[in-house]
């Protein structure tokens, strides 16, 4: 929910006055140095705020208005931009052309509104952006979260508008206790993105009160793996180092669980050769069906044929039956397991394992 600030300025202009005031445009060089720089805020807000700290005694163009005017990402703010422009401007005659750099036929009309009114003589009420200080924040390498889909600690972040003006009350806070509970309940009560977070922390003086401020507060944050950039508020390696640990400590454990890979279960053929070589060399009928049993129960994973091959080679009708029936829970394909009354001499072994069958469903 977006707080107006119930302030309202008057913009009265004309064009013989502001000629007079605007005769040498900056040269298109100056004007891509300044888009690069401007480009480089993390909001809208401290675009504007730079933005109209540079135009102060400069002249402009109609085009690299045009141009300044795409750095903005809401048209609200690019409106404003366009509004305070306007004195700055060289050649006001072409200054229509900004009506194409508006998102929103909406603001793009009250852009044309306002040419016209100036144009005329006539006065512009408008409502002006919050009264926010240029150097109130650093000039870091602010995160955007556009695009993020990493690890959250809340849904939906506030924009940048909102953030510069329900900020203010927690900067006019004396001292970084006040600061930091008064920064904690803001986060508390809205969204905020790491860049936010970052704001927030250098409004508090001491390295160890920012650590401490930013590690109760990392979880709350929107894109909470963008933290690494949160380490430029620190001014020792020290403090950087001890942020980056707890974010990536942070960072795993809101990460779900990896999916565990299960192995595909095969018995190849040449373990096949092998087990029955080793079996088949055992002289007593006992021995074979307890090693047989061990290898069965080791490798888990036998298909019914070569189940048939291990049970074939028992010495006796019981010993057969006995580790048929063992190696049921060890075979993969229990459906084709009444395939293996083909080893049996007699029907009645035959029918065991089929009973045995029954009670396995």
């Amino acid at each position: 929910m977006k707080i107006y600030i119930p302030l309202i300025f008057i913009i009265s202009v004309s064009i013989q006055s502001f000629a007079q005031n605007c005769t040498t445009p900056v040269s298109n060089d100056e004007v891509q140095i300044q888009y690069k720089k401007i480009s480089t805020q993390p909001t809208d807000q401290l675009k504007l705020n730079y933005l109209n700290a540079w135009l102060r005694g400069r002249c402009l163009l109609s085009d690299h208005a045009y141009q300044l005017a795409s750095v903005f990402y809401d048209d609200g703010m690019r409106l404003q931009f366009a509004y305070s422009a306007y004195p700055n401007i060289y050649d006001k005659q072409h200054y229509y052309a900004l009506f194409d750099a508006f998102n929103s036929l909406s603001y793009a009309f009250q852009f044309y509104d306002f040419v016209n009114l100036t144009n005329l003589g006539g006065q512009v009420v408008i409502d002006p952006p919050p009264p926010i200080n240029v150097k109130l924040f650093p000039d870091l390498n602010y995160p955007s979260p556009v695009g993020y889909k990493g690890v959250s600690g809340c849904s939906l972040p506030m924009s940048d508008n909102d953030f510069m003006v329900l900020v203010i009350p927690v900067t006019e806070q004396q001292g970084d206790v006040n600061r930091m509970n008064a920064a904690t309940q803001f986060i508390q009560s809205n969204c905020v993105t790491i860049a936010q977070m970052m704001m927030l922390a250098t409004l508090v003086q001491l390295d160890l009160n920012r650590m401490k401020f930013l590690k109760q507060n990392l979880a709350k944050c929107y894109d909470i793996q963008n933290y690494s950039f949160a380490e430029q508020v620190f001014s020792t390696q020290v403090y950087k180092n001890e942020w980056n640990a707890f974010g990536d400590a942070t960072v795993k454990s809101m990460l779900p669980p990896p999916v565990v890979v299960v192995p595909i279960c095969v018995v190849t053929d040449a373990d096949m050769s092998s087990i029955i070589s080793s079996i088949k060399n055992l002289s007593f009928s006992g021995t074979k069906i307890s090693t047989a049993k061990q290898i069965i129960q080791s490798k888990k994973c036998f298909t019914v044929s070569q189940m048939k091959s291990i049970v074939s080679i028992m010495d006796f009708e019981g010993d057969k039956l006995e580790v048929a029936k063992f190696g049921y829970d060890y075979t993969i394909d229990h459906q084709n397991y009444y395939q293996l009354t083909d080893v049996f001499d007699f029907d009645s072994s035959s029918n065991d394992l089929l009973a045995f069958l029954k009670t396995k469903k």
